[in-house]
């Protein structure tokens, strides 16, 4: 789900994420089958919109040992999201001093809105996996790649499962290593990469319950800014004098992460329907910690049509160098301990976020079965989320409307 600006993972990464269920669904399949997928995501107050197309292959190369899958992926983005900056109201727009003179700087001291920048890029990419099959092995190559005007990700995998006690367990190990390029604020090419390790296992509790259990260990280096987020008050901590108005943040060169997330699955043989709930938790050395719950139903009405509700909720703390303002600023109405200014943080950003907040997901899926080989389905989700620490804007935040149609051809 978007959360913002645009999306900032590569496919690898994301795809990597789920690889358990991937993994467990190539098992079962028996068939060839395209798919297409086109979603449309809306943030209120026109703010953000994403339109995706993706199309969706997978093949058999040879019966029951291997095949090759992938995804293809175009995104359109346009809209308008904060640029970091604080409402105009927060702190002193209207003059700031330079030899001795008030210099006006243009600004509405009255707006209690966010800032927004717009912007506009399109996005392209492809991953392609190789799953080889070999008694109850599974070893799955992985290669992606995306492309955008001012991110470029390349991506490499490798992931294997075990399935022992007559598949009844199923164990999976998998790395990843990306190798992307971003462009800063002043148009220069920054280096930055990224490993995954997971660790997963499903188990089968009985005929109708299944649990899965997997822990991950990420860590990314090199620039890990974003780049169009800027900060008020940088000049009076002489941090950028040439940008009274702001100036862009800066994060750690690191980032550690570990994600924890156990999920249980039941099938319900009185209604015909099964019920999934989750738990994952989530820590990086940004200092956030995150706890997402997640709950889906799926009721088979007749043979031919599922109905899938669903609710997520996620929580999250700030980031330790999280800041709407920099605190020492005498931007800032009131302004801050003048001690601050003697010692400004290493770290600073305004991207809300990484403050403290929390978020909705509701929605519905319908997938009907038109034919023995073809199924459409259709869904809709309403997503909101809500800044929690008192401090930053709630006009950061955005909700959004986000609906998926597509349909599946198996041969």
């Amino acid at each position: 789900m978007l959360e913002g600006l645009r999306l900032r993972k590569s496919p690898l990464a994301l795809a990597f994420a789920l690889i358990l269920l991937l993994l467990q669904m190539q098992r079962g399949q028996a068939e060839d089958q395209v798919a297409y997928r086109y979603e449309y995501y809306q943030e209120d107050d026109n703010r953000i919109q994403v339109q995706t197309s993706a199309v969706l292959f997978d093949l058999t190369l040879k019966e029951g040992l291997v095949a090759i899958s992938g995804e293809l992926v175009h995104d359109a983005v346009s809209g308008a999201t904060p640029s970091g900056a604080a409402p105009p109201n927060q702190y002193n727009y209207d003059s700031v001093p330079l030899f001795g003179f008030q210099v006006p700087i243009l600004g509405n001291t009255n707006s209690s809105s966010v800032p927004l920048q717009h912007m506009s890029d399109i996005r392209n990419s492809i991953s392609l996996q190789v799953p080889v099959t070999f008694g109850i092995n599974l070893l799955t190559p992985q290669f992606a790649y995306s492309d955008e005007s001012d991110y470029k990700s390349t991506g490499a995998a490798l992931n294997y499962s075990l399935a022992l006690f007559e598949k009844n367990t199923t164990l999976t190990f998998g790395w990843a290593h990306t190798w992307d390029l971003v462009r800063n604020d002043t148009g220069v090419w920054k280096n930055k990469s990224g490993d995954d390790f997971l660790v997963g296992c499903n188990q089968l509790l009985g005929p109708k319950t299944v649990l899965g259990v997997n822990f991950t260990y990420g860590q990314a280096s090199g620039y890990l800014n974003d780049p169009y987020r800027f900060i008020v008050g940088a000049t009076d901590l002489q941090i950028d004098a040439d940008n009274p108005a702001g100036h862009v943040e800066e994060r750690p060169t690191e980032r550690d992460k570990f994600v924890a997330r156990i999920s249980l699955t039941q099938f319900i043989t009185p209604l015909n329907a099964s019920v999934e709930g989750a738990y994952r938790y989530y820590h990086d050395t940004y200092g956030l910690d995150a706890h997402t719950v997640e709950l889906a139903w799926y009721q088979n009405v007749g043979k031919h049509v599922v109905i899938s509700p669903m609710c997520r909720y996620y929580y999250q703390t700030a980031a330790d160098f999280y800041y709407p303002i920099l605190p020492g600023s005498a931007f800032r109405v009131p302004p801050s301990d003048p001690n601050f200014v003697n010692n400004p943080p290493r770290y600073y950003s305004p991207d809300y976020r990484l403050s403290q907040l929390e978020t909705f997901t509701a929605g519905i899926n319908v997938m009907v079965k038109v034919t023995k080989m073809f199924t459409i389905d259709a869904s809709y989700k309403r997503y909101v989320m809500q800044g929690l620490d008192g401090v930053t804007s709630q006009t950061a935040y955005p909700s959004a409307n986000v609906f998926t149609i597509g349909g599946r051809l198996l041969f």
